[in-house]
């Protein structure tokens, strides 16, 4: 299978399975409490990660697959199988150039993001005051930060923030250094340290890749969201072991959105690391807490069994992915119902596979049901290359079937250009042994674009033996004189 096709189906078959990794997602979330955030963010990660894994692994198996002859046990559900895959299959290179165009702007403006990011630790930035520093290397000595890290005062950013990975930088707004106690402050400063011990900034970057492969589907926001929602979370616990009271870092909380609420909308957002809702996270920290029922082994033994079910439906559906063309042609040759048959070898031809041109030119030769010899040689038609053009000829020629041979005529004049088939179509007119066969290749030279069998029909009007094909001749000759006239008087008018 090319590798469009099975990107393109890879993404169809996404749609089903990241909306069944997000149901196991919510299901495990509704169980497992809101205090075990560490567990819950956990789960939320590994689905992001399983749900950029499995179009992947589909995409792979679909692309690498030998493609082998199947015969299902069911014929109809089968025939019903492959006419949707051939007619979703055109469909595919389409869904990947769209897929690929929204991929490619928004990776442009995750980039443009990430430009802005890092240019807010060098924009309009002040040293804090030395009590804030030490604050600092006190808190990540706590926190067993080992990496330096910087803090600056900023005038662009409205809640405090992270920027960068390997150099981080923790950027205040004006308004935290002067309207926050030193003790709301110590612990915001906790969270943001908390943050780079996890590494998120990085994390985020990676989570932000993932959803704009899979931007396309709403479940995939819909976790990404949970996972920012609890790594907040994840940090508000760190901040809150560190500083010891959880309701001196929620009144640290409310204060600073109160400070944000009265400054201008100056800032831009840095890196995502301030996603959650606000109250949320202060309701979480006050309440009351509760005895966890869901134990934590058990949390972990259901994400396995997630990723197992998962992984084994990716399998599952690379290794019986095959080809649509194999498939049909194993249905043709071996189904017992003549309309079966006939249905199968339909579909065969609608797939344009080079592959199809030898069991095409069997079913023609040897099926036993002149149905389905005759929807073969139309199948041949709709093959192209010069392969199928000798099998018509031939056919045409030496067929036993009186109506297979004259539908091998009707679909020469389609599958050849009119300068090598006119000769034919004129020879089958004169000496075939049916009459219909030969009035088919009299309509046939009729048809033929810019009134290139003119000469040949005009000749079979007045010398053929047969006066029923000479008259039929003579019809189409009016008929088609008439016509290549009309469009040279409007070729010259125009």
């Amino acid at each position: 299978m090319s590798v469009t096709e099975a990107l393109g189906w890879a993404l169809l078959h996404s749609l089903w399975q990241e909306a069944l990794a997000a149901a196991t997602l919510a299901s495990l979330l509704a169980i497992v409490p809101a205090r075990a955030a560490r567990i819950r963010y956990g789960l939320a990660a590994v689905t992001l990660v399983v749900m950029l894994a499995l179009p992947l692994a589909t995409g792979l198996r679909l692309h690498a697959v030998a493609a082998w002859p199947v015969v299902p046990e069911s014929p109809a559900a089968a025939v019903a199988a492959a006419r949707l895959r051939t007619t979703i299959e055109p469909t595919l290179p389409w869904i990947v150039l769209v897929w690929f165009g929204g991929v490619l702007v928004l990776s442009l403006r995750l980039t443009s993001g990430w430009l802005v990011a890092r240019r807010l630790g060098r924009t309009a930035t002040h040293p804090v005051p030395e009590a804030c520093r030490e604050a600092l290397a006190r808190l990540a000595a706590r926190l067993r930060v080992s990496r330096p890290v910087r803090v600056l005062e900023s005038a662009v950013v409205q809640v405090p923030a992270v920027v960068g990975w390997l150099r981080p930088v923790i950027l205040l707004p004006a308004s935290a250094l002067t309207g926050l106690t030193p003790q709301q402050l110590d612990v915001l400063l906790a969270h943001e340290l908390a943050h780079v011990r996890r590494y998120d900034y990085l994390v985020n970057l990676v989570q932000s890749a993932i959803e704009i492969l899979l931007f396309y589907h709403p479940a995939v926001r819909w976790v990404s969201r949970r996972v920012r929602e609890e790594r907040e979370h994840c940090c508000d616990d760190l901040a809150v072991a560190v500083c010891g009271d959880a309701h001196l870092y929620a009144r640290a909380l409310l204060m600073m959105e109160s400070l944000r609420a009265k400054t201008p909308a100056l800032a831009l957002s840095a890196a995502g690391t301030q996603g959650g809702a606000l109250f949320g996270r202060v309701r979480r920290l006050v309440a009351p807490r509760q005895v966890e029922a869901f134990p934590r082994w058990m949390a972990a033994v259901v994400a396995a069994t997630l990723l197992l079910g998962l992984g084994g439906g990716a399998a599952l559906v690379g290794a019986n992915a095959a080809a649509a063309t194999d498939t049909l042609i194993a249905l043709a040759q071996t189904l017992e119902n003549p309309s079966a048959r006939e249905e199968a070898v339909e579909r065969l031809g609608d797939t344009r596979d080079p592959r199809a041109l030898a069991p095409l030119i069997a079913i023609v030769r040897d099926d036993h049901d002149h149905h389905v010899q005759r929807e073969a040689v139309e199948a041949l038609g709709e093959l192209a290359g010069a392969g199928a053009g000798a099998a018509l000829v031939n056919v045409a020629r030496t067929h036993p079937n009186a109506s297979v041979r004259r539908k091998a005529v009707e679909e020469l004049r389609k599958a050849l250009a009119g300068a090598e088939v006119v000769p034919l179509l004129a020879t089958i007119a004169r000496t075939d042994p049916d009459e219909e066969v030969q009035e088919e290749a009299v309509k046939s030279l009729a048809k033929m674009k810019h009134g290139a069998g003119l000469g040949a029909l005009s000749d079979i009007a007045h010398t053929h033996p047969n006066p029923e094909v000479r008259e039929a001749a003579r019809r189409r000759l009016r008929y088609s004189t008439a016509a290549v006239t009309l469009s040279a008087r409007t070729a010259v008018r125009d």
